[in-house]
């Protein structure tokens, strides 16, 4: 059997079943804004947000673009300040065992709680907006890849052990390859939260992006902007999860691999 027609069958089995819930739901939108069951003034019909999202299509763009820049600047500091903490952890045992307990427990506590200090602190503006994202990618990249890093063969290290390899060739040949699950999954935990945690910081320190855009059309009962802002809130945030799950099928073909098998 060729290798074509089952990529094509498995393409679908991953896109159909999601595919048609939204068309589903969508359907089932439609008819109930047509039975009058959800006020407009709640929800626009799916053809009025439709039409909201072309006709405010400049304001989105330009609100969008801040948005994301904030929320893809932030996702890419967190994450690379994470992945050197947990290299660092994993280097020292004692490091760890007092650091990586804390870490875990940071995990307790809602970061909407503290984003008024981080405003407070940092000020308005994008400081404040950098610093929630990045601690939205920081703490996942450092717990997976404390794990990930420490998860190698054993039969590895002592194969270098016994080739005299210092500790940055054991970090690039036998450490880092055994984390890319672990590190793969850690920035899709911090992409599906990037651009929320970016809008909450809008909400309070900023008058640019996504966030201010919802505060300011719900101030002024301009719902259908809203819910638009809405929607490419989403859109975005799908669209770096599916890069991100791009990325990782091309650098790790072995894991689709082994999945099929």
């Amino acid at each position: 059997m060729s290798a074509r027609p089952e990529k094509t069958r498995h393409a679908a089995a991953i896109i159909l079943p999601p595919a048609a819930l939204i068309l589903l739901a969508l359907a089932v939108w439609t008819w109930v804004s047509a039975q009058g069951m959800i006020p407009n003034y709640l929800l626009p019909a799916p053809g009025k947000l439709a039409a909201t999202l072309v006709s405010e299509r400049s304001v989105l763009l330009r609100h969008g673009l801040a948005t994301t820049r904030e929320a893809l600047s932030g996702y890419v500091i967190g994450s690379v300040l994470g992945l050197l903490a947990a290299v660092l952890l994993t280097a020292s045992r004692t490091l760890r065992l007092c650091f990586f307990p804390l870490a875990l427990a940071t995990q307790a506590v809602p970061l909407i709680a503290i984003t008024p200090l981080i405003v407070l602190v940092m000020g308005r503006g994008m400081p404040a907006i950098l610093t929630l994202v990045a601690i939205t990618a920081f703490f996942p990249m450092l717990i997976n890849m404390t794990r990930g890093l420490r998860a190698a063969d054993r039969g590895y290290h002592e194969l270098l052990h016994s080739l005299a390899a210092n500790r940055l060739q054991r970090l690039l040949m036998i450490e880092l390859p055994a984390a890319a699950p672990y590190f793969f999954a850690a920035l899709r935990v911090a992409a599906t939260a990037s651009f929320i945690n970016a809008i909450v910081g809008e909400w309070i320190g900023s008058n640019l992006g996504l966030g201010y855009l919802v505060v300011l059309s719900g101030q002024y009962f301009r719902i259908p902007t809203l819910w638009a802002a809405v929607v490419v809130t989403a859109t975005l945030t799908l669209m770096l999860v599916g890069v991100v799950s791009l990325v990782e099928r091309l650098a790790t073909p072995w894991a689709e691999a082994e999945g099929r098998a």
